[in-house]
């Protein structure tokens, strides 16, 4: 049995966002969390969950245009809400997410991470449907989402910046250092 994955770092992204992050993991998979500044200004916050296969299972993301939850159900559809200050609750049901669906989170290193991990068995370039919350407030649905491997630790996901992850699926980004979830 391998040790469980318990981490925290920062580093930055590739748009300069300063990306603070911990990844949990244990019998019922992953937690990833972030926090994305720029400057003294908090971007987003981010709880992301995946299944001990490594498949998205359930997201909280805090920004300035609301709270945004999600997961999917069983019978193959995506769910959740978009608790707006000035849009009041806007429910999201019944978009088609297949098990290996992307759930991507514009800006969000550690969304990228968790679909990187979550393919990493799979094959070098594989297309996957996905939903993407964009930074505007948007939320769109794709079928064709390109995860390619780059190498052993890098990969691109859909078209934006490539990530790097490590052998265990932590995120290496620039400037970055890491530590212990647990000290002592």
């Amino acid at each position: 049995m391998t040790v469980p994955t318990r981490a925290a770092g920062w580093g930055r992204g590739p748009d300069g966002t300063v990306v603070t992050w911990t990844v949990a993991e244990g019998r019922k998979g992953r937690r990833w969390r972030e926090v994305v500044a720029r400057g003294p200004d908090v971007v987003h916050s981010l709880l992301l969950e995946s299944d001990p296969n490594g498949r998205f299972s359930h997201l909280e993301l805090a920004r300035a245009d609301g709270l945004w939850t999600f997961h999917p159900e069983v019978d193959g559809t995506l769910h959740g809400n978009h608790v707006g200050s000035d849009s009041g609750v806007q429910h999201i049901a019944g978009r088609p997410f297949a098990p290996d669906d992307a759930m991507i989170v514009e800006g969000s290193p550690m969304s990228l991470a968790a679909i990187a991990w979550g393919h990493a068995a799979g094959a070098l370039v594989c297309p996957v449907g996905g939903v993407v919350i964009a930074a505007d407030g948007t939320l769109a649905e794709l079928a064709d989402v390109p995860i390619e491997r780059l190498s052993p630790t890098r990969w691109r996901i859909g078209q934006g910046s490539p990530i790097e992850i490590d052998e265990v699926g932590l995120p290496l980004l620039e400037d970055g250092e890491r530590w212990p979830l647990e000290l002592g």
